[in-house]
């Protein structure tokens, strides 16, 4: 006599199947640690900024004269100077529309802004939320020379370690110059960026210590800028040894390198952040250009 098999969905027997529970679940909206709840451990029930938390990481360890001389003085000055009764949203230089009197206008990427290569942004009048802020400070090390002696990247490197604290990053050249014997992934300098209590004890260095002390510097020329807020300048090799970082250990430092530094704020436009620095004590020099757009305005 011949058996019928009889192919089921599954080939679990009835004994081995979980069983359909008929509790509805709870689904809990707020992870709950298991750990937390245990009594022997008291301390892992307390919130990560309270001091008694293993988690607690202090991070106001001394204040910052320089936000601090911001929020008291600064802010409502440059609120107060650049604040304007009814004042309108100047709109930026942007890309312009083919006339169509080609065929091949149609579908075209839009034009150039007239008179220069990249659109501006619009202005906005300031506010209470808006007035213009430090926010950082670059500094740029480029050495020219490293494709000839490759130890002046790691010095430049360490020079900015030394005046900042900081670990920067190193630069590396991307393209191939023949005649400065350059090939791409050279190591040819450093650069780093302060934020926050780094970048407040760089600018006070710098404008309390070093910047008086070079007699040949008038100032910072009104023409520096980048139109959106940032404002650059240069030191030489000669006025970076007046850091006293570097001043009270010469002997370790025979060669020093000129570096780039560019001041970054919250500014719409080059005059709102010089308005803001000279606040810091950086003096400013010469003529100051004014962009097309906010002629008017100015």
């Amino acid at each position: 006599m011949s058996s019928i098999f009889i192919r089921s969905f599954s080939s679990t027997p009835a004994s081995q199947k979980v069983g359909c529970a008929m509790v509805k679940p709870i689904h809990h909206k707020i992870r709950i640690k298991k750990q937390l709840l245990s009594p022997r451990f008291p301390e892992l029930k307390l919130q990560p900024y309270d001091i008694r938390s293993p988690k607690f990481r202090p991070y106001l360890t001394r204040q910052d004269r320089v936000k601090e001389h911001y929020h008291n003085t600064l802010e409502p000055d440059l609120l107060l100077i650049n604040y304007k009764h009814e004042d309108t949203v100047v709109e930026g230089i942007k890309r312009r529309q083919w006339d169509m009197t080609s065929p091949y206008h149609i579908n075209r990427p839009l034009r150039k802004p007239r008179g220069q290569a990249v659109p501006s942004p619009d202005v906005h009048p300031v506010t209470v939320r808006s007035v213009p802020r430090f926010e950082a400070v670059t500094l740029n090390c480029y050495v020219k020379d490293s494709s000839r002696v490759p130890s002046f990247a790691i010095s430049a490197n360490l020079m900015l370690q030394q005046i900042t604290g900081m670990k920067p990053k190193s630069i590396y050249a991307k393209t191939n110059v023949p005649q400065w014997k350059i090939r791409p992934g050279m190591k040819m300098g450093a650069k780093v960026t302060l934020h926050g209590v780094q970048a407040s004890q760089f600018i006070s260095t710098l404008t309390e210590l070093v910047l008086p002390r070079i007699r040949e510097f008038e100032g910072i020329s009104n023409r520096s800028g980048d139109r959106y807020g940032n404002i650059a300048f240069g030191l030489t090799p000669q006025q970076m040894t007046l850091f006293p970082e570097i001043e009270l250990n010469q002997d370790s430092w025979p060669v020093t390198f000129g570096v780039h530094v560019t001041l970054h704020t919250s500014a719409q436009v080059d005059a709102e952040a010089r308005v803001l620095l000279s606040g810091l004590g950086f003096p400013f020099v010469g003529s100051e250009r004014i962009p097309k757009n906010l002629t008017e305005r100015n």
